[in-house]
């Protein structure tokens, strides 16, 4: 199944207009902008909640291990093929004495990229993944099914991870949220914002509130992990900073292949701390991305750093709000390093660029503050990549920074209930970026060397307070 799922992929590659060649969870299928205005509706109805078939009459819990890597697999939507082999991926590795693997697969038909391997199945599945090194079938066991489901409900994702901690106890747990991911985009509702998780099939989500409140039922685990575009910002970190130590997650998008499970997993086997086991899953993606010139990111976040950045952001915040100079940091904001959304922009390149403007002031002692918080405390392992090498912007946290505008939908956020940001923006959202050299002369066809050289100064001096000048 493995060449047809690659071939299927290819497939794929070659539909998709030229701006869009990089498969990723976010460019698949009819792209991510068409997915979020299908969903800008009432949110649906979910089915009722359907109690799993077992394949046994009784299901007992395994005795406890040190780790449960538990992987949510939505592929009931044009990721169909990427989550089959993703799961093959996964039983090159299997469980062992030490490590329990635990996914749920989900499958429909009818969508854009419908495969029909292994079966054709549809519903979900779950498996307690064992080593198979055979990667045209899924020969794991299959533990439990739904024939209707909705992967879209986080009361769905709350079963399966309880399901999983039950059935599967460890010491340690890592669960794994795969599919779309849109970071900071509003989605279904008025009071629903970003999301992930995307099933076609119902047409819901969990958005970032309900990825909160499912978290809250799951209880706290030791790695929260997406396997999905756009998830590592400020305001879904926010969002999950009670429920768990470490979260690992990509500012940019995804690539169709996603994690790269067969490198990440043997590691949860051997052991280490949790924190040697989250930068080990950003070292993996590393070494699976590096050299496939693919514009990529992954970042590892300390959870328990999360009191002195947000110190360090609520200060830095403060001093933003208190400056009158707000044409230079509208232009700062605006050549800040963006993402496949634009409105993402990364926090630290931002914090950076107003402290190049303001190195002698409060505004930017307040930015370098923070930007040690995040390079030394808060980000514990990052890479990222262009399509040229390494991006050095690109540094771990990316945060919703509009170049117009404001969405009304972010004061829903209990990002922008606890800090002064949502303030930032709506007073930023009108100030026009300065005119470079707005204040030179310019000399005219019989200018002396005197008016030219005048000008060329006018110019530098104009590049250097707009932030431009060597950065």
């Amino acid at each position: 199944m493995i060449k047809r799922l690659f071939a299927s992929l290819a497939l794929v590659l070659c539909i998709f207009p030229a701006a869009r060649a990089q498969v990723d969870f976010d460019r698949g299928g009819s792209g991510i902008n068409e997915l979020i205005a299908g969903s800008d509706a009432p949110a649906v109805s979910a089915p009722a909640p359907e109690k799993g078939w077992f394949s046994s009459d009784e299901q007992k819990p395994l005795a406890p291990k040190e780790w449960t890597v538990l992987v949510y697999v939505n592929g009931k939507n044009d990721l169909e093929a990427s989550g089959l082999y993703n799961v093959n991926k996964m039983e090159l590795t299997g469980s062992d004495s030490s490590l329990n693997i635990v996914a749920e697969l989900g499958r429909m038909s009818g969508q854009q990229n419908d495969v029909k391997f292994d079966g054709d199945w549809t519903g979900s599945r779950r498996f307690y993944v064992t080593k198979d090194t055979d990667e045209e079938k899924i020969k794991s066991k299959v533990q439990q099914t739904f024939k209707n489901v909705d992967m879209g409900d986080w009361r769905h994702l709350v079963d399966f991870a309880k399901w999983g901690m039950k059935y599967y106890p460890a010491k340690h747990y890592a669960l794994i949220v795969w599919n779309h991911g849109s970071g900071w985009i509003t989605t279904k509702g008025l009071s629903a914002n970003k999301g992930i998780s995307y099933d076609f099939e119902t047409k819901n989500h969990i958005s970032t509130p309900e990825l909160g409140a499912a978290m809250k039922e799951i209880g706290k685990v030791d790695i929260l992990s997406y396997d999905a575009c756009l998830m590592q910002m400020a305001e879904v970190l926010y969002e999950v900073k009670d429920y768990a130590d470490y979260v690992v997650g990509s500012e940019e998008t995804v690539p169709g292949q996603g994690f790269p499970y067969d490198a990440i997993l043997p590691a949860f086997s051997r052991g280490g701390s949790t924190g040697e086991l989250a930068s080990g899953m950003v070292a993996g993606y590393n070494d699976f991305y590096a050299s496939k010139g693919k514009k990529v990111t992954l970042s590892a976040i300390k959870v328990s750093e999360l009191g002195g950045f947000m110190t360090a952001f609520n200060d830095w915040t403060s001093a933003l709000l208190a400056s009158d100079q707000k044409a230079k940091i509208k232009g700062a904001a605006g050549r800040s390093a963006a993402y496949a959304y634009a409105d993402n922009k990364d926090l630290y390149d931002f914090a950076s660029r107003v402290a190049a403007l303001y190195p002698d002031d409060i505004l930017g002692a307040k930015s370098r503050a923070l930007m040690d918080v995040i390079a030394n405390r808060l980000v514990v392992s990052n890479i990222a990549y262009t399509s040229t090498g390494s991006d050095k912007a690109s540094h771990g946290l990316a945060i919703y920074l509009p170049g117009k505008g404001y969405n009304d939908k972010y004061d829903a956020l209990a990002w922008t209930r606890d800090t002064r940001w949502g303030d930032f923006l709506k007073g930023m959202k009108d100030v026009a970026e300065p005119e470079l050299g707005s204040g030179c002369v310019k000399p005219g066809p019989n200018a002396s060397l005197d008016e030219i050289q005048a000008y060329i100064s006018c110019l530098t001096a104009s590049l250097r307070e707009s932030g431009l000048s060597g950065l």
